[in-house]
């Protein structure tokens, strides 16, 4: 029985060697593999055993490459190291997770990698450092929101902004939660009040004492303008800074060609880009109160030209902002 059991755990043993201690620069031979599984595991075992069972593994679709007389790696794996890389780098600069939970998730994604890949995110051990959120109830404000909107029902929360006063901080809200999405770093939930005919945004990691309600919530195509649903990607990109207010067609004056860089950065491929008379313009469509800090961001290099009302607000902005620094 033992002998049987042991059989069944060596092709465990021989892929778990292989994605640990093999890649593309680190190939192990058949001795390597059995040196391993005596160092790691205790069993002994045959170089005609660990080269049927990587054969098996090899039928059953595990992306194992051999290269003659100089051993075999693990090829393809759940995720690539470019995509780990990438995902770990968001987990980094994210500000919506504390550094301890930005530490975990890159520890269990690297771990998708061999020993020697994992090196190259040595640094993740720095993620206290960055300033970010201290909220340790991130995912699980997550999870009971995801809740909510599944079952169709209202939450309420306290929402816990720094400095502001204690009895703004105890205020409770009730609202009916539609969708989350992630931007620039941060998780929003988009929502709405049942006295208002409107879409809001709360930061995620400000929320505390969630609770899922009784009450059914709000539909979102109750909502004016939202009659159809909501397009998730066209809402992003309307609303750069996750303002809840109303939607503007304007039209930017752009200083130079390099600018046109920041505008598809932020407005995306729907910004409609063109050139007259040796001067670049853009059409775009977005939040106004977006607009309006976007448009103060790149002051030295954009001027609304459309619409009036939301110049008319920048240039009152902008005269507080000057007898400031008179």
């Amino acid at each position: 029985m033992a002998i049987d059991t042991n059989k069944k755990l060596l092709i465990i043993y021989i892929y778990e060697i292989l994605k640990e201690y093999s890649d593309e620069n680190h190939l192990l031979t058949q001795k390597d593999i059995i040196n391993l599984i005596k160092q790691i595991y205790d069993m002994d075992c045959e170089r005609k055993s660990v080269g049927n069972n990587i054969d098996f593994l090899i039928d059953l679709g595990f992306d194992i490459i051999k290269v003659p007389h100089k051993g075999c790696y693990l090829g393809e794996r759940v995720l690539e190291p470019s995509e780990v890389s990438f995902i770990i780098d968001s987990l980094f600069s994210s500000k919506s997770i504390s550094g301890k939970q930005a530490k975990e998730l890159s520890t269990k994604l690297s771990n998708l990698l061999s020993k020697y890949q994992r090196k190259r995110y040595n640094y993740i051990y720095k993620a206290e450092q960055v300033n970010r959120t201290n909220n340790k109830e991130l995912f699980y404000n997550i999870e009971i929101i995801q809740e909510a909107i599944e079952k169709n029902k209202k939450i309420s929360f306290n929402y816990v902004r720094p400095h502001y006063s204690e009895e703004n901080t105890l205020k409770t809200y009730v609202i009916n939660p539609y969708f989350l999405i992630n931007s620039q770093g941060r998780y929003y939930l988009v929502c709405n009040f049942d006295y208002y005919d409107e879409i809001a945004n709360y930061k995620v990691d400000f929320i505390k004492n969630i609770k899922i309600l009784n009450n059914e919530q709000k539909p979102l195509n109750n909502l004016k303008g939202y009659e159809n649903g909501i397009d998730i990607s066209k809402y992003i990109n309307e609303h750069v800074y996750l303002f809840g207010d109303k939607i503007v067609n304007a039209t930017l004056k752009l200083s130079d060609e390099n600018v046109l860089t920041y505008v598809v950065e932020w407005f995306g491929e729907n910004a409609k880009i063109y050139k007259k008379e040796n001067t670049f313009f853009a059409d775009i469509t977005s939040s106004e109160k977006a607009l309006i800090y976007w448009c103060l961001q790149y002051g030295e290099s954009v001027e609304l030209l459309f619409p009036k009302q939301t110049r008319d607000k920048i240039k009152s902005i902008l005269d507080k902002v000057n007898k400031k620094y008179d």
